[in-house]
């Protein structure tokens, strides 16, 4: 078996990283004790195309000008800290360019480097020294207390592990002021605990505040940042630890395996091969989402969270070498490959030694029926059809069903369900039979005026969307004296790129396992996907990108509060999928029931139902 790239990373508590980025061309100034960069909003300009202009997200404006979320003003000031584009790596950049680098990136599994304790060291001068963490000190020398360490002691360290890490710093926050009559810049500065030198700074050009006229004030806070060991001074190391020690040693030594988090991405990279193929590069793609999704958890997190990468290299023999391997024990959660073969192993392996297993990339497995410890993340198909029904019975109460009918078993399971649910219901339908093209005069005779009609296809094929979709535009044209909308399936999210004005024109409901709107919170993503690593997204239906980001951010932020996956835990809403987990029976896994139903409406816009 060649060498496995083992890619492992430590997410602390309070993980609000600023991903790395390049130099902003901005004009800088002097406040505060820091250099801050500045934008001077222009005519009509908006948050969301300032942030694309310059290269952020709109989150990262926000931060640091908290007043920007309403309307902006023409020359408005907006400040960046120059920290924040430096070039500085947060802990997954740092494990993201060594992926992207085709350089191999091993946990510190190697010999230890001895060393032996001098005069006038303790655990601080070594980290540093050595250019290891805090942590990793204590966790491989646990027999010393971190006030034992005296002259002479011998302890091992594993040189250069350290990854950037975050500390409490102080900051400066700016925040529009209107002045008040006879204020000046001292007074105001008295009123908000800064200088007035630094009200000055903050508004160049103005001499004196008149009344009436919006200034920027500069507010000092407090808030994580990130340093290094190389970087960060023995004094802000120390007040960063000291006050933290008994605990972080308890946690890290005396009660380690509940007070961390392990979770293993066991998947096929195939990173041996020379060009790796597509599977391959989606499965990049989501740890890649993943990855992002480790910079962007929230500051609720209050676990270390561990996450361990294996190539599986697409080969069963490597993966249960994988399975083998001691660490393995200490995962409380993996991830599995779609693959039938590996995604059995993973799950077996996880039934044996009670670790869960989380399968998002097929629902063609159904362990998840008699095994407790399978989370499946595509919502199976009974239970997916289910979702759907409650659903319609709810949104069509009253309404007359037309089917479309045509000779395609495409989606005919879900119809089929459908179907006999509207019978049970007692709703009236009637039938059109598609052969060729549906004419507008065959559909009108199905209408009468004053009715409500919900129009559904008896296939998900795209040619039966083809050939009705021309008669259903000119009747929602010509047909006001009566309401009707289509029903269309989760393939229907695939056609969006030749249909989506033509569902809109319709008035068009789709229901599906996942549903990207294309809004802001995608854009953002995708800002955050090109900046770190510096191309585009590979095009996937679902997106692979989105995937990996939804999953590690309820993953991270659920596992990471100590919260359970299980029926107890919150509905999270995706950019992509939304997760609501249930337990259908004490015999069987965790299945997704959350589902998106997506609104194509008249006026053409989208709005994203979860139902749960």
């Amino acid at each position: 078996m060649n060498k496995l790239r083992i890619i492992s990373c430590v997410l602390l508590a309070s993980i609000t990283a600023l991903l790395s980025q390049a130099q902003l061309n901005l004009p800088t100034k002097q406040i505060a004790g820091g250099t801050y960069y500045y934008y001077e909003v222009g005519n009509k300009e908006t948050l969301y195309g300032i942030a694309q202009k310059i290269g952020v997200t709109t989150d990262e404006i926000l931060r640091y000008n908290p007043d920007a979320s309403g309307k902006l003003e023409k020359k408005q000031l907006l400040f960046l800290p120059v920290s924040f584009a430096t070039g500085q790596m947060s802990p997954a950049n740092q494990v993201r360019s060594a992926f992207g680098s085709n350089q191999e990136v091993n946990a510190p599994t190697g010999e230890a480097v001895k060393h032996t304790i001098q005069a006038g060291e303790d655990i601080y001068t070594i980290a540093k020294q050595y250019n290891t963490t805090i942590e990793g000190i204590l966790t491989n020398n646990p027999r010393l207390s971190p006030e034992q360490y005296l002259p002479g002691q011998v302890i091992k360290i594993y040189a250069n592990s350290a990854l950037p890490f975050y500390y409490d710093k102080k900051n400066v926050r700016f925040y529009n002021y209107k002045v008040q009559d006879g204020e000046t810049f001292y007074g105001i500065a008295n009123r908000f605990g800064v200088t007035s030198a630094d009200i000055e700074s903050a508004n160049p050009g103005l001499k004196k505040p008149k009344k009436g006229k919006t200034i920027v004030v500069p507010k000092v806070h407090t808030e994580r940042v990130l340093g290094d060991m190389k970087s960060i001074s023995l004094e802000d190391l120390r007040g960063h630890y000291e006050p933290r020690m008994a605990e972080l040693y308890g946690q890290l030594v005396s009660n380690k395996r509940n007070s961390e988090v392990n979770i293993g991405i066991v998947l096929p990279f195939q990173l041996h091969k020379n060009a790796a193929p597509r599977q391959g590069y989606l499965y990049t793609d989501f740890y890649k989402g993943f990855l992002l999704a480790m910079d962007s958890a929230g500051s609720q997190v209050t676990k270390p969270i561990n996450i361990h990468v294996w190539d599986t290299e697409h080969n069963l023999s490597v993966t249960d070498s994988l399975l083998a391997l001691p660490e393995m024990q200490d995962m409380h959660l993996l991830i599995a490959p779609s693959e039938p073969k590996q995604l059995e192993r993973l799950n077996k392996f996880g039934n044996d030694n009670n670790i869960d297993v989380v399968n998002c990339f097929t629902t063609k497995n159904n362990d998840y029926q008699e095994n407790t410890n399978v989370i499946q993340v595509s919502t199976p198909t009974p239970q997916f059809a289910e979702r759907v029904l409650d659903w319609f019975g709810r949104q069509f109460e009253g309404y007359n069903v037309i089917y479309l009918m045509d000779a395609s078993n495409e989606g005919k399971e879900i119809f089929d369900n459908l179907r006999s649910h509207i019978d049970r219901m007692g709703m009236h339908t009637s039938s059109l039979t598609v052969s060729g093209d549906l004419s507008f005069d065959n559909l009108s005779r199905h209408m009468n005026p004053g009715t409500q009609y919900v129009l559904l296809p008896s296939s998900s094929s795209k040619e039966l969307l083809r050939k009705v979709i021309k008669a259903l535009k000119q009747a929602k044209e010509e047909r006001f004296d009566c309401e009707f909308c289509l029903v269309g399936y989760p393939e229907y999210v695939t056609y969006l790129k030749d249909y989506q004005t033509d569902l809109q024109d319709i008035d068009t409901y789709v229901f599906s396992r996942f549903f990207n709107s294309k809004g802001f919170r995608s854009r953002d993503v995708e800002t955050l996907y090109k900046r770190s690593f510096n191309g585009e997204i590979l095009t996937s239906v679902p997106s692979m990108v989105l995937m990996g980001f939804d999953l590690g951010m309820y993953i991270i932020n659920t596992l990471g509060q100590g919260i359970n996956i299980d029926n107890d835990a919150p509905l999270y809403r995706g950019v992509q999928t939304s997760f609501k987990f249930e337990r259908p029976s004490n015999y069987g896994g965790l299945i997704n029931r959350a589902i998106e139903v997506v609104h194509f409406s008249t006026d053409h816009k989208i709005t994203t139902l979860v139902q749960q």
